[in-house]
């Protein structure tokens, strides 16, 4: 796991704040002249003034991937993406008891509020979390947190070979079964790049300070990502990704190896399936399923 460790701390050092998100492709080639028009023409747009459908820029999503994108959605416009289904599944080191959670409709709303800011809320619609088997487990359901989220793109949001974005976000308790019960937030700074080859990459940093609800405290969680999409065909794409957590309390990493295929149907609508699976004690596997759509 040594070689994790240095790849989480190379993009905590050197990744700078940068985190790589999901880029969308069919950009222009690079012209600054040509992306410095095209920004302020689309500058006069808003939240009640839509940018009209030639001038919006290709889909792009903050999943299947846990990297999220540095591109906000055009000013006027709604995109929805959701995890249908997603099914976790871990054993702590030394117990015997499974613990094991499943989410429906795991969504966040996205709107365009100007040329390039966007407001989203991710809403846990339902999950359900298991901890044992039979008589002796414990089982949890409802309705989750919701997460409100701020992206504001920096640079490169309507042509150019990079891009850039701050995203804040506060965590809110709803959750009653399932939840923490704790109010949480951070920031999220999403990095992407386009590569030759219908290539990209994307890497991100995202600091949130969590709670611990046994201790009574919040602590930081530092989690550094790297991804690299690849369209195969027009239609079929598709991701791998090394996600990373360290939590600093016991000074300790987790990691997953993500990836998956993605499939659009049409300039507005994408379904993408996926794994994220666990190298490290202590962290779940996860399967997915999910959606996004735009209009």
């Amino acid at each position: 796991m040594r070689a994790f460790r240095l790849l989480s701390l190379g993009l905590l050092l050197t990744g700078g704040l940068p985190a790589l998100a999901q880029a969308p492709t069919g950009l222009p080639a690079p012209d600054p002249a040509g992306v410095d028009t095209l920004r302020a023409r689309k500058r006069v747009y808003t939240l009640f003034k839509p940018v009209p459908r030639p001038l919006m820029r290709p889909l792009s999503t903050d999943r299947p991937d846990a990297t999220e994108s540095a591109y906000s959605v055009d000013a006027g416009h709604f995109q929805l993406e959701t995890d249908v289904l997603r099914l976790g599944r871990s054993r702590l080191a030394g117990q015997a008891v499974a613990q094991q959670e499943l989410g429906f409709n795991h969504a966040n709303l996205k709107m365009g509020l100007t040329h390039n800011v966007d407001l989203q809320v991710v809403v846990e619609s339902y999950t359900v979390q298991t901890e044992g088997e039979g008589d002796t487990g414990t089982r949890r359901a409802g309705f989750g947190d919701v997460t409100v989220r701020l992206k504001r793109n920096l640079w490169g949001n309507d042509g150019g070979p990079t891009a850039f974005a701050l995203m804040p976000f506060v965590k809110l308790p709803t959750g009653r079964s399932c939840g923490n019960g704790a109010w949480e937030g951070g920031i999220v700074t999403p990095f992407s790049v386009q590569l030759p080859h219908d290539f990209t990459l994307g890497t991100q940093f995202q600091a949130t300070l969590n709670r611990d609800s046994e201790a009574r405290e919040h602590f930081l969680e530092l989690a550094p990502t790297l991804t690299v999409g690849h369209d195969l065909y027009k239609t079929l794409g598709g991701f791998v990704e090394i996600a990373t957590a360290w939590d600093t309390r016991g000074r300790a990493w987790s990691t997953t190896l993500n990836g998956g295929p993605v499939l659009r149907l049409g300039e507005n609508l994408q379904l993408d399936t996926g794994i994220n699976l666990a190298l490290t004690k202590d962290t779940p596997t996860t399967y997915f399923l999910g959606c996004s759509f735009r209009r």
